[in-house]
């Protein structure tokens, strides 16, 4: 019997998880509470290290393919890494996977997990247990029974006993995220399921749903496998060729229209963690309903998520709060409000606060600078990045930047394109545009800069550049 291949999804940004989520830092790669090192990539990886699990293939931005290549070193598990270069929602990842196992086996089987929730119970068990439903063709769905109305969850609708299958049913219907009393009447009328994001199906089937039913994006994913290239680390598709491809869920794809479509029930604690009280209900409270991790004290506090991180938090006399403190930003709500923190997140975009996109710990420990030498409207720099670390390059309107990597590998991601960096490669950084350079997780990278004035000519800058390097 083969084993079935996790492929978890890494995308992604959690913005109702602010500030401990940030755009270049987010949610999944962050530690699941204060008291423990482990991360929610951890954890997924974890848990399906299991019997009848095969080594995980992670689908990732390309911008974070250096983090997860560090967790994964963390836990020391082999994996295979897709590096998407944009952004196109799950629905092509989930394709890429699909056409590069089916190389080698049609009828792969693949589990798709998001790597961002938690989960309290034996998932693997649940999911081998529907196994029989993917290996006959079905898109297997795994719904969690809701315990009360969520209006941010999407629903799946009972359709009813298969015929010849009792691990999986019939889906009536898909109804994304209601309103309360829609939620609520689908509790109450029995046979509606929390959609959790993870599903089970053969590589072939998706495949074929994919060109019956989205061609164009079935066209683009292969394009960018075919066009793309591997590095020791990861496969990266083609940016160019993936350009097409639909930028929407597998869901909205295929399996909302697929007659092939059925559910299980997932029977374990599970939480997609969209927002601060959803750890609080997921999580072990103390005698007082508080979840608190980090160094905390409080006094006549009920029911309350503090986080804090490098202080003390002291709390007196405060019910259905929410803290969380981090190294450069403090947040302080009540549970029933923490899904509108994705309002701070707008609000932090529209005034282009760095506090949107990266820590304060991240941003300056990236490693050093050293000037070597400068000129009239010129300066030659010479600096070194640590190993997994990011160095953000700001907007700047005076002065435009042009680097070569003299050792080491990384990562180069401007706009929302993102690409390898090896030994000689060169860039630019035109005035008034912004970059970052990520530093793999080996080795240490050392980059030779020369920002010049805008009122300089780009010829004698490339000149200078030139010389330095003969």
């Amino acid at each position: 019997m083969q084993d079935v291949h996790p492929l978890i999804l890494c995308g992604g940004i959690g913005t109702r998880l602010w500030p401990l989520s940030r755009t270049e830092h987010p949610k999944q790669f962050q530690r699941i509470d204060g008291n423990s090192e482990t991360t929610f990539f951890h954890a997924t990886v974890e848990r399906h290290r299991a019997p009848g699990f095969a080594d995980p293939i992670v689908a990732v931005s390309s911008a974070h393919v250096a983090t997860v290549l560090r967790q994964l070193s963390d836990i020391k598990c082999p994996a295979r890494v897709l590096a998407e270069p944009i952004s196109r929602n799950t629905g092509p990842a989930v394709l890429a996977t699909a056409l590069t196992l089916a190389k080698t086996d049609p009828a792969s089987l693949i589990c798709v997990i998001p790597s961002d929730h938690i989960v309290k119970g034996d998932l693997p068990a649940n999911v081998l247990a529907a196994r029989k439903a993917a290996e006959q063709g079905h898109i297997v769905l795994f719904g969690v029974p809701p315990e009360y109305p969520e209006t941010g969850y999407g629903y799946i609708v009972d359709g009813g006993a298969l015929d010849d299958l009792t691990c999986a049913r019939k889906v009536a219907s898909f109804i994304e995220k209601p309103p309360v009393e829609v939620a609520t009447a689908l509790i109450d009328a029995g046979g509606a399921y929390w959609a959790s994001g993870l599903s089970l199906f053969r590589a072939d089937v998706l495949i074929s749903e994919f060109q019956r039913l989205d061609p164009q994006t079935f066209e683009a994913v292969k394009n960018a496998l075919d066009h793309g290239f591997e590095t020791e680390h990861a496969f990266y598709l083609n940016a160019e060729a993936l350009q097409p491809a639909a930028n929407l869920p597998t869901e909205s794809i295929v399996f909302e229209h697929s007659p092939r479509t059925v559910i299980a029930p997932l029977l374990v604690a599970w939480s997609d963690v969209g927002a601060w009280n959803a750890l609080h209900h997921i999580a072990e409270k103390d005698a007082d309903g508080n979840v608190l991790s980090g160094d905390v004290i409080s006094i006549d506090t009920r029911n309350s998520y503090v986080r804090a991180s490098g202080k003390l938090i002291a709390l007196v006399g405060m019910d259905d709060v929410v803290v969380v403190d981090t190294d450069d930003a403090l947040l302080i709500t009540t549970r029933d409000q923490a899904q509108q923190v994705k309002q701070i997140v707008k609000k932090l975009e529209s005034i282009k606060r760095r506090e949107l996109a990266q820590h304060m710990r991240n941003q300056m420990a990236w490693g050093e600078v050293r000037r070597v030498q400068s000129g009239p409207g010129y300066e030659l720099r010479m600096m070194t990045l640590r190993p997994g670390t990011m160095l953000p390059i700001a907007e700047d309107a005076a002065s435009h930047r042009m680097v070569t990597v003299a050792s080491g590998a990384g990562l180069l991601k401007t706009g929302a394109v993102t690409r390898p960096l090896r030994i000689g490669d060169n860039f630019e950084v035109p005035a008034g545009e912004t970059a970052a350079i990520y530093c793999g997780p080996e080795s240490e990278m050392q980059l030779v800069e020369v920002v010049c004035e805008v009122v300089v000519e780009k010829a004698e800058a490339v000149a200078t550049l030139q010389l330095v390097h003969s």
